[in-house]
This record gives structure tokens, sequence and C-alpha cells, in this order.
């Protein structure tokens, strides 16, 4: 018996961890999580990666505007339309590292990001990883209801822990978080040190049909995005009708590198009824 077939008997026999830690009401599982698949091009090498499950209800993913698990809804197509011009741009160049930002602060890009993720996650080429990088407002806890405490990134910059100790499946199928784990006060320091472009570098390499999809803050708002800019494929920005101006727009556009820009989502525009609330504006890149 070879050595890959060994170890997933192996892998099988295992029962899972439970009950890792918890939020006060329900308990979180750690499941098993295993992959075969050869770490850094090596063959036989054999990862174990235990992954978190937090199933959140379709109920409360409605509640925190995770429209696009519903397949069948108006804002589902939208999101689907905006994948498919995302892949477009990038499938045929080997890109998958997708920066959502805005132009200043409440904006509704965490809630993009979050249904962008579902959306690719949904489609049978691609799995998704959605990054909260937004360490002065971490938003994914929060939209996928996870228990307060959940560890994140900010263990991995400030105790070394490592990534698959990180990782939870909200339990949507093909879709993984990886949470921001609470603010950080030096967020500007972190995000432009050596480990962050390590991290961004193994993430973007790890899986070959993954899509990353990394939430920051607003272009205006620190520089943090600014930072991050520099290790992504490309960059989808989010205006919001009637908070984005156009002096605040412009500016931010100033900010980014142009050639990675991807496009602006128009989120809480007004369409006629029945239609989806997100509109999405192309740029040639």
């Amino acid at each position: 018996m070879s050595e890959i077939k060994r170890a997933l008997e192996r892998a099988k026999s295992e029962k899972p961890r439970n009950d890792v830690f918890s939020d006060g009401n329900r308990p979180v599982s750690l499941g098993n999580r295993f992959s075969a698949e050869p770490e850094n091009g090596r063959a036989g090498d054999i990862a174990f990666v235990e992954t978190r499950v937090v199933k959140t209800s379709p109920e409360d993913l409605a509640r925190n505007r995770i429209t696009a698990i519903d397949e069948n809804s108006g804002a589902a197509d939208q999101f689907k339309l905006l994948r498919t011009r995302i892949f477009h741009w990038t499938r045929s160049r080997g890109l998958n590292s997708i920066q959502v930002t805005g132009f200043g602060a409440a904006e509704g890009k965490s809630t993009v990001a979050a249904n962008l993720a579902v959306s690719i996650a949904q489609d049978t080429r691609q799995t998704t990883l959605l990054v909260d990088l937004d360490f002065r407002r971490p938003s994914v806890e929060r939209l996928f209801g996870l228990p307060s405490g959940c560890p994140g990134l900010n263990a991995y910059f400030l105790d070394d822990t490592p990534l698959e100790r990180l990782f939870v499946s909200p339990g949507i199928k093909k879709l993984t978080l990886l949470p921001a784990g609470g603010p950080l006060s030096n967020a500007a320091d972190i995000l432009g040190s050596k480990k962050m472009e390590q991290l961004v570098t193994e993430l973007k390499h790890r899986y070959r049909d993954r899509y990353i999809i990394f939430d920051t803050p607003g272009v205006s708002a620190c520089p943090d995005p600014l930072i991050v800019s520099e290790y992504m494929d490309g960059i989808l920005l989010v205006a919001r009708a009637g908070c984005t101006t156009r002096e605040s727009a412009a500016a931010g556009m100033e900010r980014i590198p142009k050639g990675k820009v991807l496009g602006v989502v128009m989120n809480e525009y007004s369409l006629p009824e029945g239609t989806a609330s997100y509109r999405y504006s192309g740029s040639s890149a």
C-alpha cells in the first residue's frame, strides 16, 4: 500500500475532535480535513489540516445581507455577473487574489466581499478563501456568525499561530474563512512586514483552484489598503449611493495602482422594483 493510501485510510479512521471552544451558547467543532496535495510541489508530502466548522443558519446569513447564498435571488444573479467579469479578467492570466476595498467608511465593502466569496464558491470550478485584513473594524466574524473570541490572523502575526489552526468553515460548500481575530493597533506596520508578504504568497499558491478575497479598509480611511494593494492581483472598489462623494472617489482612485483596478461596485443603488441592489461598473483593465 502506498504512503498516500495508508495516510488516507488513517485519516478516515480517526475521530474528529469536538467542542474545541464555545461562544457561550453552542459548541464549535473542529473537523478533520485531509489534504494529500504535495506541499511546495514535492510528491509524497502529506498534510493534515484541522478546520473549525461553524455553521450559520440561512436566516442569520440573510439578516447579515449575505444574499448570494440564495442562488435564485436577484442579488445572487448580480454577484454571478460580477464573478463572471472577474473570471474573464483573471483566469486567462492565472490570477487569483482580489482585494475588496472602499473609498471611505460605511460603504458596504465587507458585505460585497462576503457575497462575492460565496458566489465564487458556488462556481463548479472554484473554491474560495475570504480573508479579513480589516484590522481596524473586522467584519467577517460578524457577517458569518462566528463566536466571540474566535482566533484569527492577529494570532498568526503576534503569536506565530500556524495558519492551519485559524481557518474556519462556515458550513458553505467550498468556502473557507480566515478571520482577523480582533483589531490590531499597529496594523499598518504588520501589513507592511515580510511576514505579510509571505502570508499572501502562501495563500496564493497553496491551491490551484482557489480564489482569495481580501477584505481591507477604505483607501481614504488609513494606509492599510494601499500597503496591501502591492501584493494583490486585482482590486475591486465599493462605493455607496448617497454616501460616497465624487471628491472621495476621485481622491481614492489617485492613491491606488490603476492597472490593478477591476471595477467599481455601486452599493445600494436604486433600481426598479424586483431587481437587486448591487450594480457593477467594470473597467477596461
